[in-house]
């Protein structure tokens, strides 16, 4: 009787159920007939415009939003996320597998092993990493988790941080060991640096380490209210957490992705909303009015606005047979309805969910158990917007911030290191508009904390160049 606890019981007459568009499943009509569902993520590594995809090692180059064609001489292995260390203005690719490798992007042509020039690891089993500008010189720095061999060994996180594109450094390591496994990061208080936060395994406390702007972290998870409930000397077996504002007030909420067995006393998976500079930016559990129904084995989670109406919505796998992923649209206040059937993207057994636009439709599609999905799209806006930095802003822009004002509603996206469980979405991020077919302002917060304001049609792909104030 597992699958039939649900979170809360929602009187339905609260709720408006609609079925969603079914999406399409490409894999084969793509090219992506060789294809593998490990952990994915999303990036254009040869800047032509349209977003490539890396998994299981292998590299698929798109072609023109139509077909995906395997790029042989790509030296690449392991799991993998893609951020831009030496600010050339191509995206690299770091993996967490072992002692960690660091490959170096030739233009877009191929990459190379950085090889000793990369430091050895102390993670050793790594499940996550993100990659984030920690201490504020420009360019990009590793968190990466260290995981375990059941059930005697376990293995330090540890922060890296990056010498001017030319060598990394440990600068931090952790001291007491908790087995992570999702690293995700975002400036969820405001204060113009990135923070991370870590998902544990094993029934232990989550991490919120807040960032000092010089990459001296403190974890104030417990006092802010993210590390989980702790009942009975027991939290949950987190796998992967996302952040994303699902109440369009302009800051970063947190979803945290609890794997759960029936004792009630084990976290179940977390709604949490961030208070604001009012709320000391605490956090807040409304995982009762978002109602998401209880399976014991869910995993990796994914944000996206899915069906453009303005509210980001969440996809979320599962491992175990007999479960399955599932897709919640956003209706506001809170409240959330599945749609998985329907969508038709209700997958088994994966931790692979990664959301990107890859035929430049304005609807994003998903990647997941190794399979391509296309979104059926619809009637509703959008706007896409590519951020490009320098100087003091690294290349890839990870870590800067775009809020579209309209009407009462703040709609806010980051260009992220990583989400879930060692997945990358897009980095071009993706604003659905609903029904408002006029030009917007979109304030772009910059990693480095300068401000910039740009107006701007909408149904496009904007790219905006960091321009020094």
């Amino acid at each position: 009787m597992r699958n039939l606890i649900p979170l809360v019981l929602l009187c339905a007459a609260t709720i408006r159920l609609t079925a969603a568009e079914p999406f399409q499943d490409v894999t084969e009509a793509v090219g992506l007939k060789e294809y593998s569902g490990g952990v994915a993520a999303w990036g254009d590594f040869d800047n032509d415009g349209w977003t490539d995809l890396y998994s299981g090692g292998k590299l698929w180059r798109n072609d023109g939003g139509k077909r995906f064609v395997r790029v042989e001489n790509a030296p690449l292995a392991g799991p993998g996320i893609w951020g831009d260390f030496d600010n050339d203005g191509f995206l690299d690719l770091f993996s967490w597998a072992g002692e960690g490798r660091l490959f170096r992007s030739q233009h877009g042509k191929g990459f190379e092993d950085v090889g000793e020039g990369f430091p050895k690891l102390p993670t050793t089993v790594s499940l996550g990493a993100t990659w984030g500008d920690l201490n504020g010189d420009g360019f990009i720095d590793l968190y990466v988790g260290g995981y375990e061999v059941w059930p005697s060994k376990e293995y330090p996180d540890v922060m890296l941080l990056n010498e001017k594109g030319e060598r990394f450094v440990e600068h931090w390591r952790q001291d007491r060991i908790l087995r992570a496994r999702g690293i995700t990061a975002a400036d969820f208080d405001e204060d113009g640096d990135l923070d991370v936060y870590v998902s544990n395994y094993r029934l232990q406390p989550n991490r919120l380490l807040q960032n000092d702007g010089k990459g001296d972290v403190t974890d104030v998870a417990a006092e802010f209210g993210t590390a989980g409930d702790g009942g009975l000397g027991a939290w949950g077996h987190t796998i992967g957490s996302a952040w994303g504002d699902f109440d369009n007030d302009g800051r970063f909420d947190l979803f945290v992705g609890n794997f759960s067995h029936p004792p009630q006393y084990q976290d179940r998976p977390k709604f949490l909303r961030n208070l604001g500079p009012e709320g000391k930016f605490h956090f807040a559990d409304q995982s009762e009015t978002a109602g998401l129904r209880w399976q014991e084995s869910y995993a990796s989670p994914a944000l996206a606005d899915f069906d453009n109406d303005g509210h980001l919505d969440l996809f979320f796998t599962t491992v175990y047979s007999g479960d399955r992923s599932v897709l919640y649209r956003n209706l506001g206040g809170w409240r959330f309805e599945e749609v998985s059937t329907s969508a038709k993207v209700d997958m088994p057994t994966t931790y692979q969910a990664a959301w990107a636009d890859f035929d430049g439709d304005g609807y994003l599609d998903l990647v997941t158990g190794g399979r391509l999905f296309r979104n059926p799209g619809g009637k509703n806006h959008w706007l896409k917007v590519r951020l490009v930095g320098g100087g003091k802003v690294n290349a890839a822009a990870i870590g800067a911030q775009v809020r579209i004002k309209l009407g009462d509603k703040m709609l806010t996206r980051q260009v992220e290191g990583a989400t879930g469980q060692g997945n990358q979405n897009d980095l071009t991020l993706h604003f659905g508009l609903g029904s408002h077919a006029e030009p917007v302002s979109a304030e772009i917060r910059w990693p480095n904390g300068t401000k910039q304001q740009v107006e701007t049609e909408i149904d496009r792909t904007l790219t905006v160049e960091f321009a020094p104030q």
